[in-house]
């Protein structure tokens, strides 16, 4: 009984089914192998063992051994079955050549078309082809060995296919046209089943040679895909004009003139759009883009050397076409090679053979990283450009977001996206596209919703539409108390317009609305970072963090305003880690550089390194309010609540209290949007929770009685 059709198995998979199927086009080809493995090759030791068993019953049934695997038929000479199998031997060779595939002959011949196969090759890649996709031919190869070496596993070749020993050793060698591709390979380390030696570029290659009527490409599409079209323009990325006034005529020359050995290194922080930004170049350039896959169909991770033999097979597939590469997350085989590449083979071990690697690529490829500082320097100068994609400016942030969120957002809930430096494009992308699909109603608060969720998946500050990026409607100089004009030191900041500032004193003072006020009597931008936002647990970043607010501040000529600042700016006198000295230093070069007026606010002044206090032109303390600033205060904020002007005696009592800040009065204006404020003296109420609150935090008694 011979059975027909198709089945697909993993390539590592040794399950055997009941009853495999296999395709009526190549069942005689098959068919024939099997026989030469068992009849010339020495397979027929273990096909039928001494007590007359067959190593794999549904061999014997598919070869018409049915009788002879009978349960009840098991008192025969085991010669009787091979003379019949010799049989059929015989018939079939007289038969040869066998048809095959069409489907996989043509897609055979598609692919000689780009890499230049000889008759041989293909000869050998059709055999691989079907090895992977019927396990019976695997098993029938089993019965020679599960463990062959190389010399063994290409003598086997030699006398299946009927191809020279030569001609073997010249396939299989470093430089013929599988080895070059990496699309074939003879595993020469181990000691495997032929089967586990013989290995394609990945495990759908095979399936997809076979049942696939597309382009070459879509049969490696898990391998090397084509990548999408990009979102942004050219113009997006106006930060960095300069060094894409160099790339992109470099790019288009090498692809005009197939010049070998392009390399383009583009690094940065996660979310800063390297990608976006190579799939732009590709669509400005005219060009295709296929990206290196890192993952495999059902998610899995691909690393190391199995990535690389993909690279080296776009290498193969493309370098006759106006193409480019991409090689995403480049840390797999650009980390430090101190103890070795991960994943690498030891033949690939050395610098000389990335180098190699670097200066000999057919198609220009543009590698990506987050992580610079993994790669060692002597690759870095290997690449033909370096090129940083640092965090867009607030204006370029906004105008990104402004362009890509498709109408959903209003004016306000730009402006304060634009102030969140972990809103990538792609964010952005993926929010339109599940809150467009909801009425209109909920499109908004959705958005902001999904951009939260993933904020906080990611580890990123979410986004507070309650927190007022602006100042106070009411607010004004007199409710800030300090020893200083405050009119008169703007005049004098906009006289300048350069000033490295440091404002301290308790919390709610006014220090930050202060550094805001500024920007606006100066009809400038400002930029406001908290210190918590700059400091990174990675090594490295916070430095990154400091360096890229004031390279933001100098692009947007804005008032850069660091709150908060005690947090990363101790005094390094103190410091326990290498680190904490490294951020300071950084922070005291990046002032001595910036030519702009710098805002930093702090509530401990006492733990400021000293050298840093010392490159602040000012150092202002702001104070709690005085008694007349109280009275003033209140009175505004009566106001702006709709509620009955204080009493004299209400007046009095504020006069009275202390350490109040204009934060204060502030908070207790926001609890009246939950839980209404309705008289002056509620309002004076709840001031006086908030004085008691704060005593309690000194350490001071909550009120209890003992």
């Amino acid at each position: 009984m011979s059975l027909f059709g198709n089945n697909n198995h993993d390539e590592f998979n040794t399950e055997i089914p009941d009853e495999e199927i296999i395709d009526t086009d190549v069942q005689e080809q098959i068919t024939y192998w099997i026989l030469k493995i068992i009849l010339e090759m020495g397979g027929h030791k273990r096909f039928i063992d001494s007590d007359n068993d067959f190593e794999h019953e549904e061999m014997a049934t598919f070869l018409g051994l049915e009788k002879y695997v009978a349960f009840d038929y098991d008192d025969f000479n085991r010669t009787e079955p091979l003379l019949l199998l010799k049989k059929r031997l015989k018939a079939l060779r007289k038969k040869a050549p066998f048809g095959s595939s069409v489907q996989l002959r043509e897609n055979i011949e598609k692919l000689s078309a780009l890499i230049v196969l000889t008759p041989h090759e293909k000869q050998v890649l059709e055999f691989v082809i079907l090895l992977k996709q019927y396990d019976m031919l695997e098993n029938a190869l089993s019965l020679l060995g599960a463990e062959l070496n190389t010399s063994r596993a290409k003598r086997i070749l030699n006398i299946l296919l009927d191809i020279p020993l030569e001609q073997i050793n010249e396939i299989f060698s470093t430089h013929s046209t599988f080895s070059r591709s990496a699309l074939l390979i003879l595993h020469s380390e181990e000691s495997y089943s032929l089967g586990a030696k013989l290995r394609l570029i990945n495990y759908e290659f095979a399936d997809n040679m076979l049942n696939l009527n597309e382009e070459i490409t879509e049969m490696i599409k898990d391998s090397v895909r084509l990548a999408d079209k990009g979102s942004l323009a050219i113009s997006d990325y106006s930060y960095i004009k300069s060094d894409l006034e160099i790339l992109m005529p470099f790019l288009n020359k090498a692809l005009d003139n197939k010049i070998k050995g392009v390399n383009i290194l583009l690094y940065g922080l996660p979310g800063t759009g390297k990608t976006e930004l190579s799939k732009t170049i590709a669509d400005v350039l005219g060009t295709k883009l296929y990206e290196v896959s890192y993952a495999d169909s059902d998610g899995d991770p691909i690393e190391g050397e199995a990535r690389l033999r993909l690279y080296k097979t776009a290498q193969a597939l493309f370098f006759n076409n106006r193409t480019l590469l991409m090689y995403d997350e480049a840390e797999d085989i650009f980390e430090s090679y101190e103890g070795g590449f991960f994943m690498m083979p030891k033949q690939q071990t050395d610098k000389a053979w990335l180098n190699k690697v670097l200066e000999t690529n057919n198609v220009p490829t543009i590698w990506i990283t987050n992580n610079i500082s993994s790669i060692d320097n002597a690759i870095i100068r290997r690449f033909d450009m370096s090129i940083e994609l640092p965090i867009p400016s607030k204006t370029q942030r906004k105008e990104i977001i402004k362009k890509y969120s498709n109408n959903i957002l209003d004016e306000q809930s730009i402006e304060l996206l634009s102030e969140h430096e972990s809103i990538a494009p792609a964010l952005i992308s993926s929010a339109v596209k599940v809150s467009e699909h909801l009425p209109q109603t909920q499109q908004s608060k959705a958005f902001m919703q999904l951009l939260n969720n993933t904020l906080k998946a990611q580890g990123y500050e979410e986004i507070n539409k309650n927190k007022s990026a602006d100042l106070p409607k009411n607010y004004s100089l007199e409710f800030v108390n300090t020893e200083t004009n405050l009119n008169d030191l703007v005049e004098g900041i906009k006289n300048h317009n350069s000033a490295r500032i440091c404002l301290y004193g308790a919390s709610g003072t006014g220090k930050s609305a202060f550094a805001k006020h500024i920007a606006k009597m100066l009809d400038k931008p400002y930029v406001i970072k908290l210190g918590s936002s700059l400091m990174s647990k990675w090594v490295g970043e916070t430095e990154k963090n400091i360096a890229n607010a004031f390279r933001e501040a100098m692009e947007e000529e804005a008032v850069l305003i660091f709150d908060e600042v005690d947090g990363f700016l101790a005094e390094r006198g103190q410091a326990k880690v290498n680190w904490e000295v490294t951020q300071v230093n950084e922070m005291l070069v990046q002032m001595e550089k910036f030519d702009g007026i710098f805002v930093a606010t702090t509530n401990l002044i006492d733990h400021l390194d000293t050298a840093s206090l010392r490159r602040f032109d000012l150092k202002l303390e702001f104070k709690t309010l005085a008694p007349e600033q109280l009275e003033k205060i209140f009175i505004s904020y009566a106001k702006e609540l709709n509620i009955a002007t204080p009493t004299g005696v209400e007046l009095h009592e504020i006069r009275s209290m202390k350490k109040l800040t204009p934060g204060d009065f502030a908070t207790i204006a926001r609890q009246s949007k939950f839980k209404k404020i309705d008289s002056a003296s509620e309002f004076l109420k709840r001031l006086k929770e908030e004085q008691k609150l704060k005593k309690s935090q000194d350490g001071g008694a909550m009120g209890f009685i003992n």
